[in-house]
């Protein structure tokens, strides 16, 4: 009786002790957890995504070539429709992000910040009435359409903890991939090439290689560089508008050093992917860390009135400028 009775206390005794360890290691997990979402949260510059705020009658510098022309269509994303003007909104945009961190040990995590962005893009068709052989005005309204924006894109980041000066210790952001997402699963943005002189560095792995400051993104402002998009749509034959912007800092809004530009298309690969580039000249703040991003929408969500699709991809990125290194 006694014998039985001392296995039964020690059983409970050794359940008090585990149950003791598995709160104080889930009461660790969520401090971490809890230490990892404040740090994201007080710098939403760094982890979110730009370019996809509200915009009303945006023009983006396009016209439609005609549809019996489809080498037009790809050649160039900016030739006039002599009938028509194309204007473009998007309002309500809305961004909901989700974080999932995976707590590794008691000083490194990984965190799977997602953003799941929606709003409504309108597409808005006017006469274009020509008062002379150079000058037209907008006429009457001929047609209108509403398509419902529903994109996700992710990013992971990796999280040490640090030490400050003052002894005490702090979770800090030490690795991150790209931004990478797509609204639809028409469009996809198969890799970025920034060509530097006769070196090339290829982007394709957006979601798993880690970026730090030990191994930055680096792109080279030596000679004539050139940025290209490889750009893949299910539906051939169709054009896109590829759209990029480079060299503004994270925490910095000034004028001066935001730049925004087209890419052209220039060549159809044996895969059936589309290839955009664009000249891109050096930035004189060397050294520093800029962020980027490339945004593609496929024609028919600009000028097809019955597709009901919002079809987009985009892909962003904070990277290091050099004078003197090769891609």
């Amino acid at each position: 009786m006694k014998k039985y009775s001392i296995i039964s206390m020690s059983l409970v005794f050794l359940g008090v002790i585990s149950s003791c360890g598995v709160s104080e290691s889930n009461n660790e997990v969520t401090n971490i957890e809890s230490a990892i979402l404040k740090v994201i949260a007080a710098d939403d510059s760094t982890y979110g995504i730009e370019g996809l705020g509200d915009i009303e009658d945006e023009d983006y510098s396009l016209g439609k070539a005609l549809e019996s022309d489809q080498s037009a269509v790809l050649s160039s994303i900016s030739v006039r429709d002599s009938n028509y003007v194309w204007k473009f909104a998007r309002r309500g945009m809305d961004v909901e992000r989700v974080i999932t961190v995976e707590v590794e040990d008691d000083s490194s995590a990984l965190a799977l910040i997602n953003h799941q962005i929606t709003g409504t893009f309108y597409v808005k068709q006017f006469a274009r009435v020509w008062t002379s052989l150079d000058t037209w005005e907008r006429g009457d309204s001929i047609r209108f359409s509403e398509k419902p924006i529903d994109m996700s894109a992710t990013r992971r980041v990796a999280f040490r903890k640090r030490m400050d000066n003052a002894g005490e210790a702090h979770w800090k952001p030490v690795a991150m991939t790209l931004l990478s997402g797509h609204s639809g699963e028409t469009l996809e943005i198969e890799a970025l090439e920034w060509v530097a002189e006769d070196s090339t560095l290829v982007l394709t792995d957006f979601g798993n290689v880690f970026y730090s400051r030990r191994n930055p993104l680096l792109l080279s402002q030596m000679g004539a560089n050139h940025m290209n998009v490889v750009v893949s749509n299910d539906v051939e034959g169709e054009g896109e508008k590829v759209t990029g912007r480079l060299g503004y800092h994270p925490r910095l809004s000034h004028p001066d050093s935001r730049s925004r530009f087209h890419f052209h298309y220039t060549e159809t690969l044996d895969s059936g992917d589309k290839v955009y580039t664009q000249r891109i000249f050096p930035n004189r703040l060397h050294r520093r860390h800029f962020k980027g991003f490339v945004e593609v929408i496929d024609y028919r969500t600009l000028f097809d009135h019955d597709y009901e699709d919002y079809s987009s991809a985009t892909l962003g990125f904070i990277y290091t400028t050099r004078e003197h290194v090769r891609p």
